[in-house]
Formats: structure tokens, C-alpha cells, sequence
């Protein structure tokens, strides 16, 4: 189990350092630069003392080993779009609205979409099935990009039902929380009608059902306490992907996330930023994933030995 745990761990270190170089080097293909209309308003002098406060007169690839024996000591550098406040200090500002989201998304996405999948099962091939898979793939059509604007305007300002936008109250968490969901809930229904579909034709059931055991015990004591456990394997990467994946609607909806701050960061070339939001985000995705492969590996011995050969 040691080897196995350091195997998972050289490659997660693998991972985030080939993430942090393909960001770097791709960051210095965007065209401009960080400074704006500055540059166009001050004398080639001054421009080259300002680049020199910032490290950007240095060749690429010294400014890739300063940068990366930065990171090392949790340092991701000062801001272009907020000049005297570090990368880290807006990631602490801001996390919090983006964590929230996500956790309030996630909760969507695990009530509706559990339940509309164990709906469509327990209807299968009926009117019922048909509707929830319905609604399943059009979850899975319609991008949170598109999906954001559409409820804002019609939910938000043409009838009115919940506020269009910010970050002030419960109200205002509905519909961000919905359309970031969205595609989650669709996941998670067709997977776990598949899965209920598959325990419903087990010999366990059919034992279940010749004891005489109502409709209702046999579906919630057996079929969904075991149709749920793969579904529940998901849930690591899943809970990831919702919680760094809330860039549009975050802009769409003006909440005070990283999300907002991550596409103002991408169209003012805040270097630092974008380097350091990355890396945050593909940090909590690889440390999740790894801790997945260790529960994984402690569950079922089979994956250690697969590992091993």
C-alpha cells in the first residue's frame, strides 16, 4: 500500500508541475501585454523600470525558474489588475462566494439528479422514463454559457420571479446554483437509472420480492442503497469540476467568485493571476483525484496489484 500511495503521489507532484509550465509558457503566447494603455502613455524608460519591478525584462527562462521557485514557497506573485495585493490574498477574498456556489450547486445537482434518475428506472420505458431522460439530455445540450443568460433575462428580469443577478441574499444564490447544476444533474440521472436498471435484475431483488417485502422497502432498503454506490465513486471529481467550473455563470450572474476574477484576469493578461488561479484550480482537482485512488485502492485490493504491474 506504501508504493502504491507513493506512486499516486509522484504523479500528482508530475501533474502540477507540467500544468504549471504549460501555463506559464502559454500565458506569454496571449497578445498585448499586462500593462494596458500604460505603456502608450509613458516613455520607453519608464516602461523598461516598470517591467523590471515586475521581472518581465528577464529572458522567459529565467523568469519560468524564478516563477517556479515562487510557487514552491506558496508565492504566486503580485496582481497587474490590482497593483500591492498578491495573487494568494485574492484567492482568500474570493474563494469563499466560489466555494459556496459550488457546495449549493452540488446539493442541486445530488437531490434532483439522484432522484430523476431512480424515478426514470423505477418508470422504465414508460411515460416517466421518457420525460426524465428528456430533461437529462437537454441537460447535457445546453452549456452553463447559454443556459446562465437565458435564466437571468426570462426568470430575472422579464418576469421577475428571482433577482437577475449579485450575491446579496438566498434569493440570489437560486438561479447561479441551478444553471451551474444543470449539466451535473443530467450526469448523475443517467447514471444512476443505468445503475438501478442493472440492481433491478439481480437475484437479490427477486429473492427480496418472493419474501413478500413491499415495493417500497425493497426500493429503498436494496435497490437504491446498492444502485447508488457507483454513482457515489463520481462524486470526488464531480464535486471538483462544479465547485472550478463556475467561470461564466459566476460572470454571468456578477457573483464576487474567483471565477469573475479569472476571466477579468484572461482579458486584462494578468499574468500572475492567471498562472495562479490555475494552479489553485488543478491543485484541488489533483489532490481530489488522488485521495479518490487511495479510497479506491483501500476498498478494492485488485486496484493496488493493477497499479503495481
Amino acid at each position: 500500500m506504501l508504493k502504491y500511495v507513493l506512486q499516486r503521489i509522484i504523479y500528482m507532484i508530475i501533474t502540477l508541475w507540467v500544468i504549471v509550465t504549460a501555463t506559464f509558457f502559454l500565458m506569454k503566447l496571449l497578445p498585448g501585454n499586462p500593462f494596458g494603455d500604460a505603456q502608450m502613455k509613458m516613455s520607453p524608460e519608464n516602461f523598461a523600470i516598470l517591467k523590471a519591478q515586475y521581472g518581465l525584462d528577464k529572458p522567459e527562462w529565467q523568469q519560468y525558474f524564478i516563477y517556479m521557485g515562487n510557487v514552491l514557497q506558496g508565492n504566486f506573485g503580485v496582481s497587474y489588475q490590482f497593483p500591492g495585493r498578491s495573487v494568494v490574498s485574492v484567492i482568500q477574498n474570493n474563494f469563499k462566494a466560489s466555494l459556496e456556489l459550488g457546495l449549493e450547486s452540488l446539493i442541486f445537482s445530488i437531490a434532483i439528479g439522484l432522484g430523476l434518475g431512480a424515478y426514470a428506472a423505477l418508470k422504465h420505458n414508460k411515460v416517466g422514463d421518457y420525460t426524465a431522460m428528456f430533461i437529462a439530455i437537454v441537460g447535457i445540450s445546453i452549456p452553463s454559457f447559454v443556459i446562465s443568460p437565458l435564466l437571468s433575462l426570462y426568470i430575472g428580469v422579464k418576469l421577475g420571479w428571482l433577482p437577475a443577478g449579485l450575491w446579496d441574499g438566498p434569493l440570489h444564490r437560486i438561479m447561479p446554483a441551478f444553471a451551474l447544476a444543470l449539466g451535473t444533474i443530467a450526469i448523475l440521472a443517467r447514471m444512476m437509472r443505468a445503475s438501478m436498471l442493472e440492481v433491478s435484475s439481480l437475484d437479490y431483488i427477486k429473492t427480496a420480492k418472493s419474501k413478500g417485502l413491499s415495493s417500497r422497502a425493497i426500493v429503498l432498503r436494496h435497490m437504491i442503497r446498492n444502485a447508488i454506490l457507483p454513482v457515489v465513486t463520481i462524486l470526488g471529481p464531480i464535486a471538483v469540476n462544479v465547485i472550478t467550473g463556475t467561470l461564466v455563470v459566476e460572470t454571468v450572474f456578477a457573483v464576487p467568485g474567483l471565477g469573475s476574477q479569472f476571466v477579468t484576469a484572461i482579458t486584462s493578461n494578468d499574468y500572475t493571476m492567471i498562472t495562479g488561479l490555475t494552479i489553485f484550480y488543478a491543485a484541488i482537482l489533483v489532490i481530489v483525484v488522488f485521495l479518490t485512488d487511495i479510497a479506491y485502492g483501500l476498498i478494492d485490493p485488485r486496484i493496488r496489484l493493477a497499479g503495481r504491474r
